[in-house]
C-alpha cells in the first residue's frame, strides 16, 4: 500500500548510531524525510525532544541499564510533559524472551521487534502499526494513579474470554477505554 509520510515525525531513542542510520534509511524508504526523523541516544534526550516536538512514532530501544527503554515508555504514556500519550510506540530489544515481550507490552508499547532485524522486517512493524491500529486503554487505579496506558493488549489473535471490564469513550475527546467502577 502507498503511504504519504511527507508530514511525518519521528523519534528514534537508539543506543546504537549504526542501528539508527538504519532505521533512518528505512523510514527514509517509506517517505519520511531525513529532516522529520529525530535521534535520542538517552532516555532524558529522548524525552526531552517527545516533549517538546511531539512526534507522529516512536522506535524506542529496551537500553539494558536496566530496563531504561521502559521507564521511558511510561514516562511517554502518563508523565504530565507528555504531548501525546496515545503516540504508537515500537519497542527493539535484543531479546525475543516472553518476559521482555509481557513488560514491554504491560508498559504500552504498540508493538515489538526483536534485534536484529532486517530493514523489510521493520518495514512490516511500522506498516502493521499504521494498517491495524489497536483502540487504546487508559485507566486509573484504586487510588487515582494511572494503572495501564496503551493500546489494547488483547489482539484478535489472541482473544479476550473473561469479563469484559472496559468502556468504551470518545477518544477524540482525549478520553480512551475506562475500568469500571465495579471490576
Amino acid at each position: 500500500m502507498a503511504y504519504d509520510f511527507k508530514s511525518v515525525r519521528v523519534l528514534v531513542v537508539e543506543s546504537s548510531p549504526p542501528l539508527f542510520q538504519l532505521i533512518k534509511g528505512v523510514l527514509g524508504l517509506f517517505g519520511v524525510p531525513d529532516t522529520n526523523v529525530d535521534s535520542a541516544f538517552t532516555v532524558e534526550e529522548g524525552f526531552e525532544k517527545f516533549a517538546r516536538k511531539n512526534h507522529d512514532l516512536l522506535i524506542v530501544d529496551w537500553m539494558d541499564t536496566p530496563d531504561r527503554g521502559i521507564q521511558l515508555v511510561r514516562k511517554m504514556r502518563v508523565h504530565p510533559d507528555s504531548p501525546n500519550p496515545f503516540v504508537p510506540i515500537l519497542m527493539t530489544a535484543g531479546s525475543g524472551h516472553s518476559n521482555r515481550v509481557i513488560k514491554s507490552r504491560d508498559a504500552g508499547v504498540t508493538d515489538y521487534l526483536v534485534k536484529p532485524f532486517s530493514a523489510q522486517m521493520l518495514a512490516k512493524r511500522i506498516e502493521h502499526i499504521v494498517e491495524k491500529p489497536r483502540p487504546f486503554v487508559f485507566y486509573t487505579d484504586e487510588n487515582g494513579e494511572p494503572g495501564y496506558v496503551g493500546p489494547d493488549r488483547r489482539t484478535k489473535d489472541q482473544p479476550f474470554e473473561g469479563e469484559d471490564r472496559r468502556q468504551s469513550v470518545d477518544p477524540k475527546t482525549q478520553g480512551t477505554q475506562a475500568r469500571q467502577k465495579n471490576s
